[in-house]
């Protein structure tokens, strides 16, 4: 039997959202679980659930060598006369600064240090900008973004509970448990390790039109305690209600066909 809030969630045919704890499988979009105390935990479904999707792009400048091979490759080879001579005289700062390293490795020692490090950025740099300023133009870095990786999702669910019986309260008390107790981790039998803790999977019920979400952690379970008021059940002295935040991140990033398959 699941731990569940409001009591009747399950029954209502309402949307919930039942979360099941398991080893890790580290598979992706993995949604098969293996209850480790027969036990899930049925919560009913927030507002405003939020699916964010993130990519992972990257700047890349190649530069002007970036440049002069993409047209070399190309099949429209148009470079000028003045194309070549604003190449040339480009290169002169890397001449500069390998000319600088070169006379640095020669002499050795703390002057060499000094001409082949602080020189030989320095004078690349002056005579890049002395040519830029004669030229009356820059070099292009031919900027362009390179796709990475995706990103991982993140999911993050908020709950108010106000139990309103003597059995919703306890229910309340045994789920903030069930969360906090399986997000972290176990000691191996000689301190020396810490084994992984356990992963959930979760499932929206009673509900369509929503993706899915593939074996998350939780990685952060936020409880506040009486909110709005200062008030305690006569029985148990317990609070009358409790917002629960948890945070969920997949456990590995999803492809298309993930997408495809409802993810």
């Amino acid at each position: 039997m699941a731990l569940r809030y409001p009591i009747d969630v399950q029954g209502r045919g309402t949307p919930f959202i039942l979360f099941t704890s398991h080893r890790a499988k580290y598979k992706a979009a993995a949604t098969q679980t293996t209850l480790t105390d027969n036990k899930s935990c049925a919560l009913y479904m927030p507002p405003g659930f939020q699916v964010a999707d993130i990519m992972r792009y990257e700047s890349a400048s190649p530069g002007l060598l970036g440049g002069v091979a993409e047209n070399l490759l190309s099949d429209n080879n148009d470079y000028s006369a003045e194309d070549i001579r604003n190449i040339a005289s480009t290169g002169a700062a890397a001449a500069t600064q390998a000319a600088a390293a070169t006379i640095g490795n020669a002499l050795g020692g703390a002057p060499g240090t000094v001409i082949g490090g602080v020189g030989s950025s320095s004078a690349g740099a002056a005579v890049e900008a002395v040519r830029a300023k004669r030229m009356q133009n820059i070099t292009n870095p031919n900027e362009f973004m390179l796709f990475r990786a995706p990103g991982v999702r993140q999911f993050s669910f908020t709950f108010n509970m106000i139990p309103t019986s003597a059995r919703e309260s306890d229910e309340t008390i045994k789920i903030i448990q069930y969360f906090r107790e399986r997000m972290y981790p176990t000691l191996s039998a000689n301190d020396l390790m810490f084994n992984f803790p356990e992963v959930f999977t979760i499932k929206f019920k009673n509900v369509d039109g929503i993706p899915k979400i593939a074996e998350s952690a939780l990685t952060n379970a936020s409880t506040q305690f009486n909110p709005n008021s200062m008030s305690y059940f006569k029985r148990g002295n317990r609070p009358v209600e409790i917002g629960l935040t948890l945070s969920f991140q997949e456990l590995m990033p999803l492809t298309q066909k993930n997408i495809k398959d409802g993810f």
